[in-house]
């Protein structure tokens, strides 16, 4: 398999800007900068405000004009008495305006015309309508722009009725007091805008420091369950309860990552002592020969060297298989693999007198797969190696591969049925074994096919057991 090894003291070259990154990405205050967004959008909001109204006033003035034509009209109407007769004889409204059309005569005015425009009440007295110079009163004329006192005025003429007795309203506003009125609401609305954005400030830095004091408790509470996980606490877990919908997905992320990690470190210890145990014998052994000095037998002693280093060997492959960052993973086409592995396992076969046939694939296009050439190499070996010995003399084993799966098929004994749940358990070893291995071989292959993505299961055939992986569409991501 593919695993690349660095010196004790050898630092990635991308380690120095990462430690630089680390440096400038330095821990935020979540308050701070939630005030300071929030002060920044309600400094736009101003600017958008006041802007607006400035632009309108100073490119659209008309539009002001109207709106203040129309909304003394309709307080007109709204505040009209009439007598017996359906006359109006009194305007009923609030002393604000009562005080303008009373004090301003010459700038706000109103008046109410019968059919024929004669004035049935006027605020400032007068007994005539307003009209275009040189004309009569035009109902259809519905605004007008007058020249009356040397000061520009507009006027809004509106149909009403009272009881079904139609009339006319004209209001009129003059230019100087639209000038006053407008300046005075612009003011107003500054210093009104100004104080809101202040106001809305202290009560948004209030309330964003008191909900984040509360909502960030259960991170204060998972810190301190974090500094007491361990080595040997690995079963603690961050509790859920109490904790907001959106930090949810945080903490059962961190749980399931906690799982992972104790799983993993669990398996790490299993492992260390069933290495322990599998390598305790061969040493006792190995130094009972050696204490023999010359009593010993020499070519026992290089039996067990030997199958010492065959389980270190393959103990390496097992810690290896179970990394997936050892893989490297490449295109590549299992037909190549199964070739360059059946020339190594060849003198093995033929002294064990077992045929192995390769079963070609239908397709005439390349079975490409995404896998790790070694790491498919060492799986194909172990279940070919393990195929022919529990092949008896002159019988056959099948291998096939394609893009889909790969199977081998001997024609031994079978599995036992009691042996199914053992079968690719580490140091497990079947009672009828014919090779000296150390019973890591299925247990290897069962790791590749883990941690590739694929699937690994047997299945009895009667003659023999059939070995079946199947690839995964895609490498390990």
């Amino acid at each position: 398999m593919s695993v690349s090894h660095l010196p004790p003291q050898s630092v990635p070259a991308g380690a120095h800007r990462t430690q630089r990154s680390a440096c400038v990405n330095r821990p935020y205050n979540l308050s701070w900068r939630l005030l300071g967004v929030t002060a920044l959008l309600l400094t736009l909001a101003t600017s958008v405000v006041v802007g607006g109204i400035a632009a309108l006033q100073r490119w659209q003035p008309e539009m002001i004009v109207d709106y203040k034509l129309e909304k003394s009209a309709e307080r007109v109407t709204s505040g009209l008495l009439y007598d017996a007769t359906g006359r109006p004889y009194k305007l009923d409204v609030n002393q604000r305006v009562e005080a303008c059309y009373q004090v301003l005569t010459q700038d706000c005015v109103y008046r109410v015309l019968d059919m024929q425009g004669r004035v049935l009440l006027a605020s400032d007295g007068s007994d005539t309508a307003f009209t275009a110079a040189g004309a009569g009163f035009d109902p259809a004329a519905t605004r007008l722009s007058l020249l009356e006192n040397n000061m520009r005025a507009e006027v809004l003429t509106r149909r009403i009725e009272h009881d079904g007795r139609p009339m006319f309203l004209q209001v009129m506003r003059s230019d100087r007091l639209h000038r006053i009125t407008l300046d005075d609401g612009t003011e107003r609305m500054r210093h009104l805008t100004l104080i809101t954005v202040v106001a809305c400030m202290l009560l948004f830095s209030v309330v964003v420091v008191a909900t984040l004091h509360y909502l960030l408790k259960p991170l204060r509470r998972a810190a301190v369950a974090m500094a007491s996980i361990e080595p040997d606490n690995l079963s603690a877990r961050l509790s859920v309860s109490n904790v907001p919908r959106e930090l949810t997905p945080l903490f059962d992320g961190f749980n399931l990552a906690l799982d992972r990690v104790e799983q993993g470190y669990r398996q790490q210890r299993e492992f260390l002592a069933d290495v322990a145990h599998e390598l305790k014998t061969p040493l006792a052994l190995m130094r009972g020969q050696v204490e023999l000095g010359d009593l010993g037998d020499r070519s026992m002693l290089l039996k067990d060297i030997d199958q010492m280093a065959r389980h270190v060997h393959q103990l390496l492959h097992l810690a290896e298989a179970s990394e997936q960052h050892n893989y490297l993973i490449e295109a590549l086409d299992p037909a190549d693999v199964l070739t360059q592995v059946g020339e190594q396992l060849a003198r093995l076969a033929r002294s064990r007198e077992v045929r192995v046939a390769f079963i070609a694939s239908d397709e005439e296009q390349r079975d490409l797969i995404n896998a790790d050439a070694g790491a498919l190499s060492v799986l194909v070996k172990n279940l070919l190696e393990n195929a022919i010995h529990h092949s008896p003399p002159g019988s056959t084993v099948s291998v096939h591969a394609d893009r889909f799966s790969l199977s081998v098929r001997d024609q031994g004994p079978g599995i036992e049925h009691d042996a199914m749940p053992h079968l690719f358990k580490r140091f497990w070893r079947g009672p009828h074994r014919r090779d000296e291995g150390a019973g890591l071989g299925l247990s290897i292959c069962a790791e590749i096919a883990r941690t590739h993505g694929w699937t690994l299961h047997v299945t009895n055939t009667h003659p023999g057991a059939q070995f079946d992986v199947r690839f995964a569409r895609s490498g390990p991501g």
